[in-house]
């Protein structure tokens, strides 16, 4: 009797040192068809959790798993260790407490004798007697994490936090993590566009980063398991409609043929046609993406067409630097070089340049913003900065159309704007500038210096802007004028950078600006 005893308790042990043998022999969870079966890690979440750091970011597919395994692991956690305290956070109430429930279902289903008693449980937090404690929050709670130390962390669809929570809930939650080698905290959600999440997950997925960026596509092995009742229905509708046959390498279509080459079996091809039926190829490559930057731009509510930008981003060199500028600068520009001025081209003799220029306060907000581009189209040169005061953007303005050859500016005139172009004639003398036409009340033609945002104007200015670019009519070598564009939305129709701290549009309107001077064909010297 007490070999035997020894030796339960033997295995026992073995089994509470392993989270997937614990999860197979402790925890059921309900599968698709409403039957409780047991946790057995699939190949994707195997893949996570031998691969798992202590910091942690997913970028994936629906509905593969990666919910279910944290809340599992938590439940491992607070069972096997005492005094471990573990937190879910979520982007809304309703998701939070949808996932606490399924985290009780799961906690209900381990045996009595190999889990601690309840203390308590209640909509926020299953406490047990071991002193150990699950804790659920919803994004946007200023105390987050606050007077906590946590051995796991699960920040789940974060790409959906509210903009302005998102590097304030992981400041936060970082600082909370246990300072021992266990401790992890794992990020993981679908995609919602270009974010604060999209740049922290592509710095991580290019090696940039604290954080370890797993990505599992749509047609990782899980798809299979998760959805096979579709996929044998979407197999009857492929036979229905050809001729009771499968499909074959003679019936892909274009656009499957890569996906074929990638090793996509012939029955989740059939899958996704049958999805496509009913919903369009942006809606299918957000839910169930093939890559990091398809998830992004198919969930991304940009103007501007973001596989070009990307793609943009991907060739674009460095700027020159100050040994590789021909022409002297003058002191005003000088001092910004490398500091958000930047040269791509050198300035040549007799070449006409054309500038955009949109002024903010100085206040540390919104950026000043120039772009200069030539004739051809070829952006040459930037210069932004938000706390540089408006008297001194119009002698940066002044100095940067002298220097480009007596350049052609566009002056956005709207609020500080008109103040600029006041200083550019009056003090400066500057001639060569965007005149606009308005008539007085007796309907004589006048024309006055400056371009003029309204209602009216601005869609015709980043439609023409948009139109220049996805054509390849001009050429952008400003990093900063192609994330901004990424993130610049068309909202309700109304056009701006998606709200966040940090994000800008001030390029972009600087761009947009110096391409209506290229159209207009004038030149005042």
């Amino acid at each position: 009797m007490a070999r035997t005893a020894r030796s339960t308790a033997e295995k026992l042990k073995i089994i509470n040192a392993d989270f997937r043998l614990w999860a197979k022999n402790f925890v059921k969870i309900v599968d698709n068809e409403g039957k409780e079966i047991p946790f057995i890690l699939n190949e994707q979440q195997e893949y996570f959790y031998q691969n798992m750091d202590k910091f942690n970011i997913i970028s994936k597919s629906r509905q593969l798993g990666f919910t279910t395994y944290s809340l599992a692991y938590c439940l491992w956690l607070a069972c096997t260790r005492p005094n471990t305290n573990c937190l879910i956070v979520s982007y809304n109430v309703e998701s939070t407490q949808s996932i606490f429930e399924r985290l009780k279902q799961m906690f209900a289903s381990i045996p009595d004798k190999y889990k601690p008693a309840e203390r308590r449980n209640n909509r926020m937090e299953l406490y047990l007697e071991n002193n150990s404690r699950i804790i659920v929050k919803t994004a946007g709670v200023k105390s987050l994490g606050r007077g906590m130390t946590l051995q796991y962390i699960l920040l789940s669809e974060f790409a959906f936090y509210p903009d302005d929570q998102q590097k304030d809930s992981l400041v936060s939650l970082e600082q909370a993590l246990a300072k021992n080698e266990d401790s992890k905290i794992v990020i993981e959600t679908t995609s919602n566009g270009y974010n604060y999440y999209q740049k922290l997950f592509m710095s991580a997925y290019k090696g940039n980063s604290k954080y370890k960026a797993f990505f599992f596509p749509w047609y990782s092995s899980a798809t299979s398991n998760q959805f096979k009742h579709e996929i044998d229905l979407a197999e009857k509708w492929f036979r229905l409609n050809n001729h009771g046959h499968r499909m074959r390498p003679e019936d892909l279509e274009r656009d499957e043929i890569p996906l074929r080459e990638k090793g996509i079996s012939f029955k989740l091809l059939m899958w996704r046609r049958w999805k496509l039926e009913d919903i369009s190829i942006e809606d299918f490559n957000q839910e169930f993406p093939s890559t990091p930057e398809e998830s992004f731009k198919a969930t991304s509510r940009s103007v501007f067409d973001t596989q070009k930008i990307t793609e943009r981003l991907n060739y674009i060199l460095p700027p020159l630097s100050r040994a590789d500028i021909k022409k002297e600068l003058p002191f005003s520009l000088d001092q910004y070089l490398g500091k958000g001025f930047f040269i791509y081209q050198n300035v040549k003799a007799n070449e006409r340049y054309y500038i955009g220029v949109d002024t903010a306060s100085g206040n540390g907000g919104d950026y000043s913003a120039i772009s200069v581009f030539d004739s051809q189209g070829e952006q040459v040169a930037v210069f932004y900065n938000n706390k540089i005061p408006v008297y001194r953007f119009a002698e940066i303005v002044n100095d940067l159309g002298h220097y480009f050859n007596y350049g052609f500016l566009v002056v956005e005139k709207n609020s500080f704007g008109q103040s600029v172009i006041e200083k550019l004639r009056t003090e400066y003398g500057y001639l060569n500038m965007y005149k606009h036409k308005t008539f007085d009340e007796r309907g004589r033609k006048k024309l006055k210096i400056g371009w003029v945002t309204t209602s009216v104007s601005k869609p015709k200015l980043i439609n023409d802007y948009k139109e220049q670019f996805e054509l390849d009519l001009i050429l952008l070598n400003d990093n900063e004028t192609l994330e901004e564009m990424k993130i610049f939305t068309d909202y309700n129709g109304k056009t701006g950078n998606i709200r966040g701290e940090g994000n800008h549009d001030d390029m972009v309107i600087a761009s947009a600006l110096a391409i209506q001077g290229l159209k207009c064909g004038k030149w005042y010297v």
